[in-house]
């Protein structure tokens, strides 16, 4: 038994609850090249919620991996993995293009609270924009949109019930039947208000003022969750500076900023690496202290102290 499939197992065992299901970046291509193959990405996701025990509450394509927050059983997300790496690999087979090797895979992070739920969420929601591609809530790939927003009963598509079955295979890639009430959209295809809970989200948030200062401000929680993700994540130079005031302001309250001597630059330069993952570089540049200074100050055993009791 390799490693993958001991990893499947242990999934297995998991019993029914909140999970966020999160695939391999794909280093090799990419499975979302055009409109056409996040549309078929999206049903994939779609028939997944009719063919399973399985509630869909988030989800977001990316061009090599894609996101999906849920409530199953372990074994029920091994299984929609399996089906969806087999559909995303006939779509690509059909287009010629490379299709996902035996070893593509996906990791299963355990959601056991209602605050993880709220920061898993905000995760998938800000994964298009931390990757620059939109604005929070932008992403046409993605079930964030519903969340707060007034032009969701505006962006309405053609109820499967009144299409053909030719259209609702074409915009689809499937010959399954869907619910005659879903809504599938010229461009976008099966809508995401169709078959995700967003309810269940919307419960989760006071109001959109709190939801949103969350997602663009709540960096350690997405700092926490790609580490768990194992996945690559940087800051803008406004983020940086953002975290950099915000955690001078919890480590030393009695000074401002101004007033920091260089050995509060330091500690402050070993926290902002440690818990935001914020390269040496950026924090030089943005400290004004010699990239080798901080360096030494990461690792002093004063520091290797501080990591043990962190």
């Amino acid at each position: 038994m390799d490693t993958k499939q001991k990893r499947h197992q242990e999934y297995r065992s998991w019993k029914k609850g909140y999970y966020h299901l999160c695939t391999d970046g794909w280093k090799e291509g990419q499975i979302f090249q055009n409109p056409e193959q996040s549309r078929i990405g999206v049903a994939a996701i779609a028939l997944a919620s009719l063919k399973y025990d399985v509630v869909i509450y988030a989800y977001e394509l990316m061009p090599n991996h894609l996101h999906i927050v849920l409530s199953a059983t372990g074994s029920v997300c091994v299984d929609i993995f399996g089906f969806l790496k087999q559909r995303l690999n006939l779509m690509l087979g059909q287009d010629g293009c490379r299709q996902l090797s035996r070893e593509y895979d996906f990791k299963l992070i355990p959601i056991d609270t209602p605050e993880a739920l709220r920061r898993n969420i905000l995760y998938l929601a800000r994964n298009p924009y931390e990757k620059g591609f939109c604005l929070p809530g932008a992403h046409l790939w993605g079930s964030s949109y519903l969340i707060f927003n007034q032009f969701v009963n505006i962006i309405r598509g053609t109820p499967v019930g009144q299409m053909s079955t030719r259209e609702v295979r074409r915009l689809t890639g499937s010959r399954e039947t869907f619910p005659p009430q879903w809504e599938i959209h010229p461009a976008l295809g099966i809508l995401p208000a169709s078959f995700v809970n967003v309810e269940k989200v919307l419960s989760l948030f006071r109001s959109p003022k709190e939801y949103m200062t969350r997602l663009v401000k709540d960096y350690e929680s997405y700092v926490s969750i790609s580490n768990a993700l194992e996945e690559e994540m940087s800051f803008s130079q406004e983020e940086v500076q953002d975290v950099m005031f915000q955690t001078a302001r919890r480590m030393f309250p009695d000074k401002s900023y101004s007033k920091l001597t260089e050995q509060d630059k330091c500690r402050l330069a070993v926290e902002l690496h440690n818990r935001y993952r914020i390269p040496v570089k950026d924090l030089s540049t943005r400290l004004r202290i010699p990239e080798h200074i901080i360096t030494q100050s990461l690792n002093s055993k004063d520091v290797g102290r501080n990591r043990a009791l962190a």
